[in-house]
């Protein structure tokens, strides 16, 4: 069975989705830190928000750092070579 995802959660939901109290959800939408929609008395987080929220919460991935290439300046030409090309 192939399970829907909601366009949108409920406070419960998104609690739930993070691990975290519905009373903190609330208190995040009323901070503005989580948009979202107020229907009667109880709020909707689009699935977009929730997505973004989650991108915000984690921590950034570390990049590996790049390989330094070593150049050389040819004498004759003056230009700049990677050391393993030049003869």
């Amino acid at each position: 069975m192939k399970k829907i995802r909601p366009k949108v959660y409920t406070v419960t939901e998104f609690a739930h989705l993070f691990a975290i109290s519905p009373r903190l959800v609330r208190n995040l939408i009323r901070k503005g830190d989580i948009p979202a929609l107020k229907i009667g008395c109880s709020y909707r987080i689009p699935r977009k928000a929730a997505e973004a929220y989650l991108a915000r919460a984690l921590p950034p991935v570390p990049r590996s750092p790049l390989k330094s290439r070593v150049r050389e300046i040819d004498e004759m030409t003056g230009f700049l070579f990677p050391v393993d090309t030049l003869q």
